[in-house]
């Protein structure tokens, strides 16, 4: 009896402890992304809004480093700074000056999410990355030569300023004073994503051979302009998005911080965001940062880097009757901006109960963010379902499977019956043998703003 007893309190526990899950539980034991970047904050104001978004978004991965390369010579030169009057004479400095509004935040981040770093942290891998310091050189050899698995996804913003970029600076100093195997060791444990493949930001043509993947986020000039140029027209407005309301006013001292909706340097980690949809290590599959394709096919690469390791912006999807580049992120820019609206509610709600949170998508019974890979026979019925979504704040929930068509290799209409519920069928075509479909999931809360996350599901064409 006394062991019926005790095995009934234990299953309580058990049910009890599962239903006090922090929302993030189901993620809790993905790995993170490895992330350093590189900003030459303190000229162009873009580098500073963007760096409020990216402290927004630092809980999601291990941040390793933040390397401001502007020096004080350069600092008050360029036309469009805008510094808002804060104490810094270089860029590292003003960085720093951001730090402090982010730790009086803190507090409230670590109330709606866990794993957000703490100031101390940050504070300690934010270094000076001139040509006349080797704090920046330091804190990537030290990121680099740590025993861990995972690859380091190093984000450039710009080294712009007259200074050289710290990566490169980091790779000829391997190159010149370790063997030739642990040099090709050392460069192949990074994954670039950078703002500017032409100029000084770049690792350096005697490096490209090495590298594993370098996805540039800047570039080409295509439909509109830069792709870096056109981060603003795409998102400013967003979903209803205003910067003064949502971001600026109101929202604690790290949002009064935040200076224009230029933003182009966010490109580069918001293409790292795990949020369901995307793979970075798969540029050709498009997400909240837009969808990259090969330099090396593209008559537009006459200075840039060769070799299939190397991608750009140069795709274009149809969308809503158009197709264009702009609609590689356009499509997602109204979840984008709907996000960072909630993460800088965060910084002012005291109470979990007082903001709202991204719901969690399940596909196929999986509560993780991984891509799902499944063979389906062409001619055949392959049931979708999203039981088990779950929303931390108890809102409803919306459901939307669509077929990405631009990612896979079949280029003829799929057919999705219940596209709009929770339990959808594909009609997997009689001539899909051997090709690839991309499938999303978008699952969207009925919060305020109201929040999106995704599953894919590539589902490839058995071979008979």
């Amino acid at each position: 009896m006394n062991f019926m007893i005790g095995t009934c309190l234990l299953w309580l526990t058990v049910m009890l402890a599962s239903l006090c899950v922090t929302p993030s539980a189901a993620h809790a034991t993905e790995p993170k992304l490895r992330v350093l970047v590189e900003t030459d904050i303190g000229g162009d104001a873009d580098d500073q809004a963007s760096l409020v978004r990216f402290l927004m978004y630092s809980n999601e991965w291990d941040v390793e480093g933040i390397i401001a390369d502007r020096s004080a010579k350069t600092f008050n030169i360029v036309p469009v700074r805008n510094h808002l009057g804060l104490h810094a004479r270089n860029g590292w400095e003003l960085a720093i000056e951001y730090l402090k509004a982010y730790a009086k935040v803190h507090a409230n981040l670590i109330r709606h999410k866990p794993g957000y770093p703490t100031y101390d942290h940050l504070r300690r891998v934010t270094v000076p990355g001139t040509n006349d310091s080797d704090a920046g050189v330091k804190l990537i050899l030290k990121a680099a030569d740590i025993q861990d698995p995972r690859p380091i996804w190093y984000g450039n913003w710009g080294s712009n300023s007259g200074e050289k970029s710290n990566l490169r600076r980091a790779f000829d100093l391997v190159k010149s004073t370790r063997s030739r195997p642990q040099y090709e060791a050392f460069v192949r444990k990074f994954r670039i994503v950078t703002l500017d493949g032409y100029g000084p930001t770049r690792q350096g043509p005697r490096h490209d051979k090495q590298v594993v993947l370098d996805v540039e986020t800047g570039y080409p000039t295509m439909d509109g302009g830069r792709w870096y140029h056109r981060f603003r027209p795409l998102t400013e407005h967003a979903g209803g998005f205003d910067v003064r309301r949502d971001v600026q006013r109101g929202h604690g001292p790290l949002g009064a911080l935040y200076t224009t909706p230029k933003e182009g340097d966010s490109w580069s980690f918001i293409y790292l965001i795990p949020n369901g949809l995307s793979d970075p290590a798969q540029p050709t599959w498009g997400g909240w940062a837009g969808r990259y394709g090969p330099r090396s096919d593209d008559p537009r690469n006459k200075r840039g880097p060769h070799g299939p390791q190397f991608y750009w912006a140069n795709q274009r999807d149809t969308w809503r009757g158009t197709t264009n580049r702009d609609n590689t992120a356009r499509r997602f820019a109204v979840q984008l901006q709907n996000d960072f609206r909630a993460r800088m509610n965060w910084c002012v709600a005291k109470r979990f109960a007082d903001a709202n949170h991204e719901p969690i998508p399940h596909c196929q019974g999986d509560a993780s963010r991984k891509i799902l890979h499944v063979a389906v026979t062409p001619g055949t019925v392959y049931k979708l379902t999203a039981a088990g979504s779950t929303d931390p704040d108890g809102d409803r929930l919306r459901y939307r499977w669509f077929v990405y068509a631009e990612p896979g290799s079949y280029r003829h209409p799929v057919l999705i019956e219940n596209a709009s519920s929770s339990r959808a069928l594909v009609h997997m075509p009689e001539g899909a043998a051997g090709n690839t479909i991309h499938v999303i999931l978008c699952v969207t809360d009925d919060g305020s703003p109201c929040l999106t996350r995704y599953r894919r599901i590539i589902l490839r064409g058995r071979v008979r």
